[in-house]
Protein backbone atom coordinates (compact mmCIF):
# COMPACT_ATOMS: atom_id res chain seq x y z
CA UNK A 1 0.00 0.00 0.00
CA UNK A 2 1.16 3.55 -0.80
CA UNK A 3 0.19 6.64 1.20
CA UNK A 4 0.06 10.25 0.00
CA UNK A 5 -0.21 13.24 2.33
CA UNK A 6 -1.54 16.70 1.41
CA UNK A 7 -1.01 19.57 3.92
CA UNK A 8 -3.53 22.08 5.20
CA UNK A 9 -3.29 25.58 3.81
CA UNK A 10 -4.23 29.20 4.39
CA UNK A 11 -6.09 30.72 1.45
CA UNK A 12 -5.90 34.47 0.75
CA UNK A 13 -2.99 34.79 3.22
CA UNK A 14 -4.41 38.12 4.37
CA UNK A 15 -3.10 40.39 1.64
CA UNK A 16 -3.71 38.13 -1.38
CA UNK A 17 -7.43 37.49 -1.75
CA UNK A 18 -8.01 34.51 -4.10
CA UNK A 19 -4.37 34.66 -5.21
CA UNK A 20 -1.98 33.89 -2.34
CA UNK A 21 -1.89 30.68 -0.32
CA UNK A 22 0.40 29.05 2.25
CA UNK A 23 0.92 25.39 3.17
CA UNK A 24 1.25 24.58 6.88
CA UNK A 25 3.55 22.29 8.86
CA UNK A 26 3.16 22.14 12.67
CA UNK A 27 6.49 22.58 14.45
CA UNK A 28 5.83 19.53 16.64
CA UNK A 29 6.01 17.23 13.63
CA UNK A 30 2.30 16.40 13.41
CA UNK A 31 0.79 15.99 9.96
CA UNK A 32 -1.93 18.61 9.55
CA UNK A 33 -3.82 17.50 6.46
CA UNK A 34 -5.37 14.49 4.73
CA UNK A 35 -3.86 11.14 3.74
CA UNK A 36 -4.92 8.90 0.84
CA UNK A 37 -4.07 5.18 0.92
CA UNK A 38 -3.93 3.42 -2.45
CA UNK A 39 -3.28 -0.14 -3.58
CA UNK A 40 -4.21 -2.52 -6.37
CA UNK A 41 -7.54 -4.35 -6.05
CA UNK A 42 -9.76 -6.80 -7.92
CA UNK A 43 -12.26 -4.00 -8.55
CA UNK A 44 -12.38 -0.30 -7.74
CA UNK A 45 -13.12 0.23 -4.07
CA UNK A 46 -13.43 3.38 -1.96
CA UNK A 47 -13.82 4.09 1.73
CA UNK A 48 -13.45 7.05 4.04
CA UNK A 49 -11.91 6.82 7.51
CA UNK A 50 -10.44 9.26 10.01
CA UNK A 51 -11.53 11.67 12.70
CA UNK A 52 -13.74 13.75 10.40
CA UNK A 53 -15.02 10.99 8.10
CA UNK A 54 -18.40 11.11 9.83
CA UNK A 55 -18.90 14.68 8.65
CA UNK A 56 -18.77 13.64 4.99
CA UNK A 57 -21.65 12.18 2.93
CA UNK A 58 -22.29 8.50 3.73
CA UNK A 59 -22.98 7.77 0.06
CA UNK A 60 -19.59 7.29 -1.63
CA UNK A 61 -20.82 8.81 -4.91
CA UNK A 62 -21.22 12.10 -3.05
CA UNK A 63 -17.68 12.03 -1.64
CA UNK A 64 -15.30 14.40 -3.43
CA UNK A 65 -12.39 11.94 -3.34
CA UNK A 66 -14.54 9.20 -4.89
CA UNK A 67 -15.64 11.64 -7.60
CA UNK A 68 -11.96 12.33 -8.31
CA UNK A 69 -11.35 8.59 -8.71
CA UNK A 70 -14.32 8.15 -11.05
CA UNK A 71 -13.28 11.16 -13.14
CA UNK A 72 -9.66 10.01 -13.36
CA UNK A 73 -10.66 6.59 -14.63
CA UNK A 74 -13.22 7.96 -17.10
CA UNK A 75 -11.23 10.89 -18.48
CA UNK A 76 -7.52 10.50 -17.70
CA UNK A 77 -6.52 6.81 -17.51
CA UNK A 78 -9.28 4.43 -18.56
CA UNK A 79 -6.95 1.41 -18.51
CA UNK A 80 -5.66 2.07 -14.98
CA UNK A 81 -5.54 -1.15 -12.93
CA UNK A 82 -8.37 -1.50 -10.43
CA UNK A 83 -7.64 0.31 -7.21
CA UNK A 84 -8.58 0.36 -3.54
CA UNK A 85 -8.63 4.00 -2.43
CA UNK A 86 -9.04 5.12 1.19
CA UNK A 87 -9.39 8.76 2.20
CA UNK A 88 -8.16 9.36 5.75
CA UNK A 89 -10.04 12.56 6.59
CA UNK A 90 -7.95 14.42 9.17
CA UNK A 91 -9.16 17.99 8.59
CA UNK A 92 -12.55 19.38 9.65
CA UNK A 93 -14.99 20.46 6.97
CA UNK A 94 -15.67 24.19 6.67
CA UNK A 95 -12.62 25.06 8.74
CA UNK A 96 -10.86 27.53 6.47
CA UNK A 97 -7.81 25.25 6.25
CA UNK A 98 -8.35 23.99 2.72
CA UNK A 99 -10.06 20.75 3.77
CA UNK A 100 -11.66 20.02 0.39
CA UNK A 101 -8.44 20.94 -1.40
CA UNK A 102 -6.56 18.43 0.77
CA UNK A 103 -8.91 15.61 -0.23
CA UNK A 104 -8.72 16.49 -3.91
CA UNK A 105 -4.97 17.05 -4.07
CA UNK A 106 -4.04 13.93 -2.12
CA UNK A 107 -6.38 11.82 -4.24
CA UNK A 108 -5.14 13.02 -7.62
CA UNK A 109 -1.50 12.84 -6.49
CA UNK A 110 -2.05 9.23 -5.44
CA UNK A 111 -3.82 8.32 -8.69
CA UNK A 112 -1.20 10.04 -10.85
CA UNK A 113 1.59 8.11 -9.12
CA UNK A 114 -0.28 4.79 -9.08
CA UNK A 115 -1.24 4.92 -12.76
CA UNK A 116 2.09 6.33 -13.99
CA UNK A 117 0.39 9.06 -16.02
CA UNK A 118 3.07 11.67 -15.21
CA UNK A 119 0.73 14.65 -15.70
CA UNK A 120 2.40 18.06 -15.85
CA UNK A 121 2.15 20.65 -13.09
CA UNK A 122 -0.45 22.64 -15.03
CA UNK A 123 -2.47 19.52 -15.86
CA UNK A 124 -2.50 18.46 -12.21
CA UNK A 125 -3.42 21.89 -10.86
CA UNK A 126 -6.20 22.33 -13.42
CA UNK A 127 -7.58 18.87 -12.65
CA UNK A 128 -7.52 19.66 -8.93
CA UNK A 129 -9.09 23.10 -9.40
CA UNK A 130 -12.00 21.54 -11.31
CA UNK A 131 -12.98 19.50 -8.29
CA UNK A 132 -12.24 22.16 -5.66
CA UNK A 133 -14.79 24.27 -7.58
CA UNK A 134 -17.47 21.68 -6.78
CA UNK A 135 -17.22 22.76 -3.13
CA UNK A 136 -16.32 26.44 -3.31
CA UNK A 137 -18.39 27.28 -6.38
CA UNK A 138 -15.49 28.61 -8.44
CA UNK A 139 -11.94 27.71 -9.46
CA UNK A 140 -9.92 29.11 -6.56
CA UNK A 141 -6.26 28.13 -6.70
CA UNK A 142 -5.05 29.61 -3.42
CA UNK A 143 -5.67 26.40 -1.45
CA UNK A 144 -4.98 23.90 -4.25
CA UNK A 145 -1.57 25.20 -5.32
CA UNK A 146 0.18 25.53 -1.94
CA UNK A 147 -1.33 22.22 -0.84
CA UNK A 148 0.16 20.57 -3.93
CA UNK A 149 3.48 22.43 -4.27
CA UNK A 150 4.10 23.63 -0.70
CA UNK A 151 5.36 26.97 0.61
CA UNK A 152 3.78 30.34 -0.11
CA UNK A 153 2.40 30.51 -3.65
CA UNK A 154 1.14 33.36 -5.81
CA UNK A 155 -1.37 31.55 -7.99
CA UNK A 156 -4.06 32.05 -10.62
CA UNK A 157 -4.97 31.10 -14.17
CA UNK A 158 -2.87 33.97 -15.55
CA UNK A 159 0.29 33.08 -13.59
CA UNK A 160 2.85 31.03 -15.59
CA UNK A 161 2.52 27.32 -14.69
CA UNK A 162 -0.32 28.50 -12.40
CA UNK A 163 2.10 29.24 -9.55
CA UNK A 164 5.01 31.44 -8.48
CA UNK A 165 6.76 30.43 -5.26
CA UNK A 166 7.38 33.31 -2.85
CA UNK A 167 10.34 33.53 -0.43
CA UNK A 168 9.48 33.60 3.29
CA UNK A 169 11.39 34.51 6.44
CA UNK A 170 12.96 31.77 8.53
CA UNK A 171 11.76 33.41 11.75
CA UNK A 172 8.06 33.48 10.80
CA UNK A 173 5.80 31.34 12.96
CA UNK A 174 2.15 30.89 12.02
CA UNK A 175 -0.29 30.08 14.82
CA UNK A 176 -3.52 28.61 13.47
CA UNK A 177 -6.61 28.08 15.62
CA UNK A 178 -9.76 26.28 14.51
CA UNK A 179 -12.47 27.33 17.01
CA UNK A 180 -14.39 24.07 16.76
CA UNK A 181 -17.34 25.16 14.63
CA UNK A 182 -17.69 25.16 10.85
CA UNK A 183 -18.37 28.10 8.56
CA UNK A 184 -19.91 27.19 5.23
CA UNK A 185 -17.67 28.42 2.40
CA UNK A 186 -20.63 29.44 0.26
CA UNK A 187 -22.06 31.48 3.15
CA UNK A 188 -18.71 33.17 3.74
CA UNK A 189 -18.53 33.94 0.04
CA UNK A 190 -22.06 35.33 -0.06
CA UNK A 191 -21.31 38.16 2.39
CA UNK A 192 -18.52 39.58 0.24
CA UNK A 193 -19.19 42.79 -1.69
CA UNK A 194 -20.27 42.31 -5.31
CA UNK A 195 -17.90 45.03 -6.49
CA UNK A 196 -15.18 47.37 -5.28
CA UNK A 197 -14.73 51.06 -5.83
CA UNK A 198 -11.89 52.04 -8.12
CA UNK A 199 -9.80 53.31 -5.22
CA UNK A 200 -10.22 50.03 -3.33
CA UNK A 201 -9.18 48.01 -6.39
CA UNK A 202 -6.10 50.15 -6.96
CA UNK A 203 -5.13 49.91 -3.29
CA UNK A 204 -5.48 46.11 -3.32
CA UNK A 205 -3.32 45.81 -6.43
CA UNK A 206 -0.68 48.13 -4.98
CA UNK A 207 -0.60 46.26 -1.67
CA UNK A 208 -0.28 42.79 -3.21
CA UNK A 209 2.31 43.92 -5.76
CA UNK A 210 4.42 45.65 -3.11
CA UNK A 211 4.08 42.71 -0.73
CA UNK A 212 5.28 40.07 -3.19
CA UNK A 213 8.10 42.33 -4.39
CA UNK A 214 9.29 42.90 -0.82
CA UNK A 215 9.29 39.14 -0.23
CA UNK A 216 11.46 38.65 -3.30
CA UNK A 217 13.83 41.31 -1.99
CA UNK A 218 13.81 39.54 1.39
CA UNK A 219 12.58 42.70 3.10
CA UNK A 220 10.35 40.59 5.32
CA UNK A 221 9.71 43.14 8.08
CA UNK A 222 8.52 45.67 5.52
CA UNK A 223 6.32 43.01 3.92
CA UNK A 224 4.60 42.25 7.23
CA UNK A 225 3.63 45.92 7.58
CA UNK A 226 1.56 45.60 4.40
CA UNK A 227 -0.41 42.58 5.58
CA UNK A 228 -3.92 43.95 5.89
CA UNK A 229 -7.10 42.46 4.43
CA UNK A 230 -9.52 45.16 3.34
CA UNK A 231 -11.36 42.89 0.89
CA UNK A 232 -12.79 39.90 2.77
CA UNK A 233 -12.11 40.39 6.46
CA UNK A 234 -14.51 43.31 7.10
CA UNK A 235 -17.42 41.23 5.77
CA UNK A 236 -16.45 37.85 7.24
CA UNK A 237 -15.24 38.86 10.70
CA UNK A 238 -18.78 39.32 12.11
CA UNK A 239 -19.54 35.67 11.17
CA UNK A 240 -16.79 34.35 13.43
CA UNK A 241 -17.52 34.35 17.15
CA UNK A 242 -14.52 35.53 19.17
CA UNK A 243 -12.54 36.82 16.22
CA UNK A 244 -12.81 40.51 17.11
CA UNK A 245 -11.47 39.85 20.61
CA UNK A 246 -8.57 37.80 19.24
CA UNK A 247 -7.74 40.53 16.73
CA UNK A 248 -7.35 42.98 19.61
CA UNK A 249 -5.65 40.70 22.14
CA UNK A 250 -3.02 38.76 20.18
CA UNK A 251 -0.90 41.75 19.05
CA UNK A 252 -0.40 42.57 22.75
CA UNK A 253 1.13 39.10 23.12
CA UNK A 254 3.55 39.59 20.25
CA UNK A 255 1.60 38.75 17.09
CA UNK A 256 2.68 40.86 14.13
CA UNK A 257 -0.76 40.43 12.58
CA UNK A 258 -3.98 38.47 12.96
CA UNK A 259 -6.16 37.49 10.02
CA UNK A 260 -8.72 34.95 8.82
CA UNK A 261 -7.54 31.70 7.27
CA UNK A 262 -9.34 31.27 3.97
CA UNK A 263 -13.07 31.76 4.46
CA UNK A 264 -12.76 31.10 8.23
CA UNK A 265 -13.52 30.40 11.00
CA UNK A 266 -9.88 29.39 11.58
CA UNK A 267 -7.69 32.40 12.26
CA UNK A 268 -3.96 32.74 12.01
CA UNK A 269 -1.48 34.91 13.85
CA UNK A 270 1.91 35.64 12.30
CA UNK A 271 4.70 35.90 14.87
CA UNK A 272 8.43 36.48 14.47
CA UNK A 273 9.52 34.44 17.49
CA UNK A 274 8.56 31.10 18.98
CA UNK A 275 8.06 32.76 22.36
CA UNK A 276 5.39 35.07 20.94
CA UNK A 277 3.81 32.20 19.04
CA UNK A 278 3.55 30.15 22.23
CA UNK A 279 1.91 33.03 24.10
CA UNK A 280 -0.60 33.49 21.29
CA UNK A 281 -1.41 29.79 21.18
CA UNK A 282 -2.00 29.69 24.92
CA UNK A 283 -4.41 32.63 24.66
CA UNK A 284 -6.26 31.02 21.76
CA UNK A 285 -6.56 27.71 23.59
CA UNK A 286 -8.19 29.51 26.51
CA UNK A 287 -10.29 32.15 24.76
CA UNK A 288 -10.97 31.12 21.15
CA UNK A 289 -11.38 27.36 20.75
CA UNK A 290 -13.98 25.03 22.24
CA UNK A 291 -13.71 21.32 23.04
CA UNK A 292 -13.92 20.47 19.32
CA UNK A 293 -11.28 22.98 18.25
CA UNK A 294 -7.50 22.85 18.01
CA UNK A 295 -4.47 25.04 17.50
CA UNK A 296 -0.97 24.54 16.09
CA UNK A 297 2.22 26.56 15.89
CA UNK A 298 3.37 26.13 12.30
CA UNK A 299 6.06 26.95 9.80
CA UNK A 300 5.54 26.84 6.05
CA UNK A 301 5.30 23.30 4.69
CA UNK A 302 7.77 23.56 1.83
CA UNK A 303 7.36 19.94 0.73
CA UNK A 304 3.73 20.12 -0.30
CA UNK A 305 2.00 16.87 -1.24
CA UNK A 306 4.27 13.84 -0.92
CA UNK A 307 4.36 10.10 -0.55
CA UNK A 308 4.82 8.89 3.00
CA UNK A 309 7.18 6.08 3.90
Amino acid sequence: MRKFFAPASIGNFCVGFDSLGAALAPTDGQLLGDIVHIEEAVQDEFKCIGEYAGKLPSNQEDNLAYQCLAHFRANVKSDMPCVSLTLEKRLPIGSGLGSSACSVVATFAALNAYSGTELSQIQMIELMADFEAKVSGARHYDNITPCYLGGLQLTSEIVPDRALSMPTASDWYIVVAFPGFALNTAKARAVLPDSLKLGQSVEFAQRLAAYTTLLQQQRFNDAIKLMQDNIAEPSRAPLIKGYAEAKLSLPELGASLVSISGAGPTLFALCTSEVSATRCQEWLNTHYINESGFSHICKFDNQGTRELA
